[in-house]
């Protein structure tokens, strides 16, 4: 695979890991490499969201497209979001993200099997779509510290909205484990989903989410 790297704002790298290779934005990765491959760890979350083949899925933070490529390999019918250019221009280049490119669609509610890519911030895109709109949806914010508006309660007021009733959120959190560094920021993300109206909130350690029933 070709060396893939620039500054445009921020320093970007695509970097070769035991699996498929993750982004490194300003030397911070965006997957998860020490115990698992980025693929293997977009398969799980997939996985444990479980969503059911024809369902229309919600897919925050597109990055490098390895979640909405598993959820269409599942027959599922979805919408992502990436805010930033540059990393879908590494994801294009990536090998390993092409199943996804290969498969956009333009329609407004994607086909089975096809997704629709917006590139827009989205906690803008969200508050457009209508009530009710998604069976799933699959939130993968960066940490805590670099994205804090994805983990706000007028974040998770608007995917309460736009999730069906008995609908599930996958949510990225970073160490769903209470441990004492980060026991107030995991305690103050749980309080935020409550208070939007979610009810079950599930701990899932291996993949660090959150499973959350509507």
């Amino acid at each position: 695979m070709k060396e893939i790297k620039f500054f445009k704002g921020h320093f970007y790298k695509l970097v070769n890991t035991s699996g498929w290779p993750t982004i490194q934005i300003d030397g911070i990765q965006m997957h998860r490499i020490s115990k698992l491959t980025p693929e293997l760890d977009a398969a799980k979350k997939v996985e444990a969201l479980n969503p059911s083949a024809g369902s229309l899925v919600l897919d925050i933070c597109t990055g490098l497209g390895y979640t909405s490529i598993f959820l269409l390999k599942r027959g599922c019918r979805v919408i992502t979001i990436e805010k930033d250019e540059n990393v879908l221009y590494i994801a294009k280049q990536n090998p390993y993200s092409q199943f996804l490119f290969e498969n956009l669609t333009e329609d407004e509610y994607p086909p089975v099997g096809k997704a629709k890519l917006i590139l827009a911030d989205a906690k803008e895109v969200i508050t457009k779509f209508n009530e009710n709109s998604f069976e799933y949806i699959l939130h993968d914010p960066p940490k805590f510290n670099i994205a804090e508006d994805l983990y706000s309660f007028n974040f998770y007021l608007s995917l309460y909205r736009i999730l069906k009733p008995k609908g599930r959120l996958l949510h990225y959190i970073g160490s769903p484990q209470i441990k004492s560094k980060n026991k107030n920021i995991i305690n103050n993300i749980i309080r935020r989903l409550k208070e939007a109206g979610f009810k079950k909130i599930q701990p899932i350690a291996e993949i660090e989410c959150f499973l959350i029933s509507k």
